[in-house]
């Protein structure tokens, strides 16, 4: 059994769009204004004050699938997406608090399945996550606004193989601005994670996969309060507090990072793209 899917069409609403040949799905999201998305109850909220998400993605691929020897022979699929995020995100922390991770989901987008009965099913998923690396020696209040555009970003996704799998393109244009009315040695780092799945069923599960591709910016704000020799460790990276000159206040040093990574559960994970933008390296006196 050989099968394409190069020029399937299926109409789905979203407000990027767009006009080629292949499986086309969009979906976006949008927050309730100052919506409580994590807590750490009683003393760590983080309220989006508001929150905008929007993608789209064209989905081609192949695969060849041996029947009498219930062997999957070739399986690929390529992607070109493009998204859009704006999260305005407010720390709450009224005491120290250990370094956590914390995620929610807005929800997920699943297209019609596309499928011949009895023969195969392809069900594609789009899912947003808005999370956020948190931890603090004392009290914080820290708001942060960003907004991320991936205008043409394609993966290439070898199910069989990640070594085949590569990324081409998404280069992130960004925007972002910070507010900080109380800080402490720490971290407050949002992140929007977009991942697009695709879940393949050949003759009533003899052969079944899910993998796909998940994108996710992360705008990184590690604070240093003058004179604090404490280290915070972090879920992927160590921060350390310098010898900064600014006395009677913090250092907040932020940075944009972007990682692209492919995917075929329970198999194998790849990171297909990485960056960090450097943002601000400032002293702000109390």
């Amino acid at each position: 059994m050989s099968v394409s899917f190069s020029h399937a069409q299926q109409n789905n609403s979203g407000n990027i769009t767009f006009d080629e040949p292949g499986i086309n799905v969009a979906s976006n999201f949008t927050l309730p204004p100052h919506m409580e998305v994590f807590s750490d109850p009683p003393y760590f909220t983080a309220n989006a004050n508001e929150g905008y998400l929007s993608d789209a993605a064209i989905i081609r691929g192949h695969f060849v699938y041996d029947v009498p020897s219930s062997q999957i022979q070739d399986l690929w699929f390529d992607i070109d997406a493009a998204l859009f995020g704006n999260l305005a995100i407010t720390f709450n922390l009224t005491a120290p608090l250990n370094n956590n991770n914390y995620a929610f989901s807005p929800g997920i987008f699943l297209p019609s399945v596309l499928s011949v009965p009895s023969a195969f099913s392809l069900q594609p998923a789009l899912r947003w996550t808005i999370g956020a690396d948190v931890g603090a020696i004392g009290a914080v209040y820290h708001s942060s606004n960003m907004t991320i555009t991936i205008p043409d970003g394609h993966a290439h996704v070898d199910f069989l193989n990640s070594n085949r799998s590569y990324a081409v393109g998404w280069g992130p244009r960004l925007a972002s601005s910070v507010n900080t009315g109380e800080a402490a040695t720490g971290h407050a780092s949002p992140f929007m994670d977009f991942s697009i799945e695709l879940d393949l069923n050949i003759l009533d599960g003899r052969y079944n996969v899910t993998g796909g591709i998940s994108a996710r910016p992360q705008f990184v704000n590690e604070m240093n309060v003058a004179q604090s020799q404490t280290r915070i460790r972090k879920a992927d990276r160590m921060i350390w507090p310098r010898n900064v000159t600014c006395t009677n206040g913090f250092e907040l040093r932020s940075a944009f990072d972007f990682n692209v990574t492919a995917f075929v559960a329970d198999q194998w994970q790849k990171t297909l793209y990485n960056t960090e933008i450097p943002v601000a390296d400032e002293c702000y006196h109390f």
